[in-house]
């Protein structure tokens, strides 16, 4: 059973909990096709983790809305991710730039996007974004400075900070946890949000890219307002109110195409 095979029934436990609040220990086998054994396994992990809470045949998120680590997030909405980080690095052009790359699930599919182009030289905090980059050893990656975030393996604090602001980027793209057209885009982490300020704020064109279930989230570190934002790539799952919105307030919102196939955020109950 691999890890990777669990972080996505955790995840799906995850999407689950927050529908519905609470869930009954005794259909998870079914929902997720696997033994009683396999689920309790899984269970105690989530409960290690401070991810959910236990009592009397029932399980609970541990605190709704909460930062999920990002062995988790890249498990969820793989396909929109993929596709999201397919159609974002396309708007880069072809020539040599400097770029700004944040962390996160969805930016680590844009870097794996950009593998190729040895005309790029990019800064990044995200230490597994700088992976993926560096996968095919053709981008030159400048890795910044700082403390390590465990939920999010990015660097933060001081020295991200100063090596950020010693560059001017032709293009920054950073990934979000939630956007509204009334706050604007926000994370969960504050240290992480100031970090994303200021790839924006050096760059001449900023992007952001977010999986279509970020869209009507609000979460407490406030990045940028709406209108500062050049273009959001997101997937056609989006609510078409927000993307309307979005786009009244100027943003240049691309949706790519999921097909009916593949199985959006939303888990049914049986």
């Amino acid at each position: 059973m691999t890890d990777r095979t669990r972080d996505t029934r955790i995840s799906t436990v995850l999407a689950l909990l927050s529908q519905r609040g609470e869930l009954q220990v005794r259909f998870l086998p079914t929902i997720l096709g696997v033994s009683g054994a396999t689920v309790r396994r899984d269970l105690a992990v989530m409960e290690e983790k401070g991810l959910i809470r236990r009592s009397y045949g029932k399980i609970a998120a541990a605190r709704r809305g909460a930062e999920l680590p990002v062995s988790l997030r890249r498990s969820q909405n793989t396909e929109a991710k993929r596709r999201i980080g397919a159609l974002a690095s396309s708007l880069i052009p072809s020539r040599p730039l400097t770029m700004a790359l944040s962390g996160g699930s969805t930016v680590g599919f844009v870097a794996s996007s950009l593998a190729g182009r040895p005309d790029l030289t990019v800064v990044t905090n995200g230490l597994d974004t700088a992976t993926s980059l560096m996968a095919r050893q053709v981008v030159s990656v400048v890795v910044t400075g700082g403390t390590a975030r465990p939920l999010s393996n990015d660097l933060v604090g001081r020295a991200a900070e100063k090596t950020l602001r010693s560059y001017q980027f032709d293009f920054a793209i950073v990934g979000v946890d939630g956007i509204s057209p009334e706050v604007g885009f926000t994370r969960h982490s504050a240290r992480g949000a100031e970090i994303d300020r200021i790839m924006l704020e050096q760059a001449q064109h900023k992007i952001v890219v977010a999986d279509s279930s970020k869209l009507g989230r609000v979460h407490q570190a406030k990045i940028a307002d709406v209108g500062s934002i050049n273009t959001l790539v997101t997937d056609s799952h989006a609510n078409a109110e927000i993307v309307a919105a979005l786009r009244k307030s100027g943003v240049n919102t691309t949706l790519v195409v999921i097909p009916a196939t593949v199985k959006s955020n939303r888990i049914r109950f049986p």
